[in-house]
C-alpha cells in the first residue's frame, strides 16, 4: 500500500477510448444530442466524462463534448 504521508512525488498518466453509438430512425436519421449518449447524467443534465453541463441536451451536443465523431467508409 502506498503511503502518502510526506507528500506525492508525481503522477501517472492514464488514458481510455470511448465508443458512443447515436441511434438512427429508418429514414436514415440521426440523433445525436447528449440525451442519446451514453455518458449524460439524467439527473444533473451534466457529462460523465467531462462534468460539464449540457446545454440543451435534447437538441444539440454539448459545446465541451470531448467525443469526436468518428467517419464511416
Amino acid at each position: 500500500m502506498s503511503d502518502f504521508e510526506t507528500g506525492v512525488s508525481g503522477y501517472v498518466e492514464a488514458a481510455a477510448t470511448v465508443r458512443v453509438f447515436f441511434p438512427v430512425d429508418m429514414r436514415g436519421n440521426p440523433d445525436i444530442c447528449c440525451r442519446q449518449c451514453y455518458y449524460f447524467r439524467t439527473s444533473s443534465s451534466s457529462c460523465a466524462l467531462n462534468g460539464e453541463i449540457c446545454q440543451y441536451p435534447n437538441k444539440y451536443v454539448g459545446a465541451s463534448c470531448p467525443l469526436q465523431r468518428v467517419e464511416e467508409i
